[in-house]
């Protein structure tokens, strides 16, 4: 119990973290009305890396990478990358309640499945049954009765699958990532990297124009660069490292229902039932698995 309310205030911003994510998800479809996914990607990650010189000066930590921690960062920002190039060209062309509900469902039981692959262990019956409801309800939020190749690539949902995966390595990689650097230096260079290797992407584009958009462009952006990347993310980063990446993951079943609220209220976006069935289904299946894991210590 006291381990418990130890964790409190964490747990606190944690909660609070989800529902900046959740946010975010409608933040990315009105952004997609005025900037490429690549504009968006470097900018987003240039913001949040510069933001992080001031902390690290006023919290005296050094930014000296070693050999082994580099390849941390290095995984980290591939995989950031790759998921922020997924995330704004999913929600351009998809639905941002789809994305909000099978990305935060999804990522856990990825998470989940990576762990016990590299722990080299078979799942217990009950993390095995949360696996199959997890899977179930990815296919009714996805609505893989409908699929075939185009509906696959223009409906956007491979790019939220993608980002469920390529976030699920982040999130193992930052829980081993721990032992080798400070979360503060490991955020700032997987954040700079990560505008470095999104920069390329940006050469056909006027990457200068964002700063002649409106308020409503801005005031989106820096909700989902400081407020979402900034903030949760480095928040969801220090939970990982205190709690482990499985119980840490796990507080992401907060993000489906602020971002089906916020993209009911802000864009319109119908409420399917297979969305809520499949949502449903999904965060059972991410709490019988964290149910599990109880027992035995952070990761």
């Amino acid at each position: 119990m006291r381990r418990s309310n130890s964790h409190f205030g964490l747990y606190l911003l944690l909660i609070l973290a989800m529902i900046m994510w959740g946010l975010s998800w409608t933040n990315a479809k009105i952004l997609g009305a005025y900037a490429s996914a690549s504009v968006l990607t470097f900018w987003r990650f240039a913001f949040s890396g510069l933001s992080f010189i001031p902390i690290l000066l006023f919290t005296r930590q050094s930014p000296r990478l070693s050999l082994k921690s580099s390849v941390f960062v290095i995984g980290g920002a591939l995989s950031i990358t790759l998921y922020n190039f997924a995330y704004f060209y999913g929600t351009h062309i998809g639905l941002a309640t789809v994305g909000g509900v099978v990305v935060p469902t999804m990522n856990p039981l990825f998470t989940f499945i990576l762990a016990i692959l590299i722990a080299r262990r078979i799942p217990l019956q009950k993390e095995a049954i949360g696996l199959l409801l997890g899977l179930v309800g990815g296919a009714l939020i996805l609505k893989v009765w409908k699929f075939n190749f185009d509906e696959l690539t223009t409906s956007g949902n491979s790019y939220f699958v993608i980002c469920s995966l390529s976030w699920a390595f982040l999130t193992v990689i930052t829980a081993k990532a721990k032992d080798y650097i400070p979360l503060l230096t490991f955020s700032f260079w997987t954040f700079s990297l990560a505008a470095l290797l999104s920069f390329p992407f940006t050469v056909d584009s006027n990457v200068i124009e964002i700063f002649t958009y409106d308020w409503i462009f801005w005031l989106n952006f820096l909700l989902v660069t400081f407020g979402s990347m900034v903030f949760a993310t480095t928040v969801y980063f220090y939970g990982t490292v205190i709690l482990g990446s499985e119980r840490a993951s796990a507080f992401i079943f907060t993000v489906p229902l602020s971002a089906l609220i916020f993209s009911m209220i802000f864009l319109r976006e119908p409420l399917e039932i297979s969305t809520v069935l499949g949502g449903i289904l999904a965060m059972a299946a991410v709490y019988m698995i964290n149910r599990t894991k109880r027992v035995l210590p952070p990761t």
